[in-house]
């Protein structure tokens, strides 16, 4: 009896370690390359982790922790931004044929971007996903990133994400 009693409680372990829920089979850590353009120039391409964090049964936020990105605008002109932790929370995830697609937006307010040493352009972001799908380990996240200074928009930033999970 104590024998099966110990097999019985195995198996319930075993199956508490699924999660078939929408947002359970995409969550986790991705490590991958995050290659930002400026009017179809390339301007960056960094390695970057990022998670994919549950928010419920069918949601996830996106988080990078501490997101910094060095801007190539030439020879030797490197813009480095922060954009401190960066979270689009509640991405509602669909499935289709063992793909899952999501669509997130959030606002970031006051970004400094660096123009020359002393002198800061504070900014505002509005980052949005766009059709971004997850592919059994595979990620691949297309932003949109819209910046902004005193109500005036200055351009788009095209941010292309593809990553593998851990």
């Amino acid at each position: 009896m104590l024998i099966s009693s110990m097999s019985l409680f195995t198996s319930c372990g075993d199956d508490d370690d699924d999660d078939t829920t929408a947002s359970g089979m995409v969550a986790g850590t991705y490590d991958g390359t995050l290659v930002v353009s400026l009017e179809g120039q390339q301007v960056g391409n960094e390695s970057k982790s990022l998670a994919l964090v549950k928010n419920g049964d069918n949601a996830v936020d996106v988080v990078i922790k501490n997101f910094k990105l060095n801007v190539n605008l030439g020879e030797d002109a490197v813009i480095p931004v922060s954009l401190g932790d960066l979270k689009v929370e509640r991405c509602l995830l669909t499935q289709k044929d063992g793909k899952y697609t999501f669509n997130g937006a959030t606002e970031l307010k006051g970004i400094e971007v660096p123009l020359a040493p002393g002198m800061n352009l504070p900014v505002d972001c509005k980052v949005n996903i766009k059709d971004a799908t997850v592919n059994g380990k595979s990620l691949n996240l297309p932003i949109v990133v819209g910046v902004s200074s005193n109500d005036t928009e200055l351009m788009d930033v095209d941010v292309q994400y593809t990553g593998t999970k851990q």
